[in-house]
């Protein structure tokens, strides 16, 4: 991350999700309410954002957001999946879908994200390695018997925020999966390789914003 970025870091990644994960005109309270940040860096990171023409302002303190993916796209240059987070990788003992159901069944926390995470909304996505943020991955790994391996079937991503499990969404077995806004910057910047595989999850998030912008 790029420190001197107004962009980068815990309290611009908790304003900028709130501001992608609600369609709202937001006020100064609103969005430290909502974020957890204290009003002088919702402030500093709104001034950004407006010289940057990425939000817009509304009224005196009231602000929107008048391009979601243009909001993205300029949080993808600071908020990297592959710079941010430290990873390990590992395959199941088991079988992927015998893994996967196993998750829900521990109390680690979890939030699936890269390719596994999107297909569940665009079906047409890339198959890819399976990329699960947890707070502890030997713990995780222990839970849902892992074994450590070289072929990277399975990442898991100690994160350096925990924005990347709010707002997560629950599937009818239990597992956890990032935000649709979190999934598609992590695939944006390096949960999989190619970086088309975003562009499925772009799509379905164009179509259906009422789907997972609150």
């Amino acid at each position: 991350m790029n420190a001197t970025s107004p962009y980068a870091g815990d309290a611009a990644a908790h304003v900028i999700r709130a501001l992608l994960d609600f369609r709202s005109l937001w006020t100064t309270h609103d969005l430290v309410a909502t974020s957890g940040v204290p009003a002088p860096s919702v402030r500093r990171i709104i001034d950004a954002l407006d010289q940057d023409d990425l939000v817009e302002r509304r009224a005196p303190g009231v602000v929107t957001v008048p391009s979601w993916l243009a909001l993205v796209r300029r949080w993808s240059r600071d908020f990297r999946f592959a710079q941010t987070n430290q990873h390990t990788y590992w395959r199941p003992n088991l079988g992927t879908d015998q893994f996967l159901d196993r998750i829900p069944t521990s109390s680690i926390r979890h939030a699936v994200t890269g390719t596994a995470a999107a297909r569940h909304w665009s079906p047409e996505t890339l198959t890819g390695r399976t990329v699960i943020y947890t707070p502890d991955a030997q713990a995780a790994a222990t839970a849902w018997d892992l074994i450590p391996s070289k072929t990277r079937l399975v990442v898991l991503a100690e994160p350096t925020t925990d924005v990347v499990f709010t707002r997560s969404r629950k599937t009818s077995t239990g597992l956890r999966l990032a935000a649709p806004a979190q999934v598609l910057v992590d695939l944006l910047t390096g949960a999989t390789i190619p970086r088309r595989a975003a562009d499925p999850l772009t799509r379905w998030m164009q179509e259906h914003e009422l789907e997972w912008r609150y």
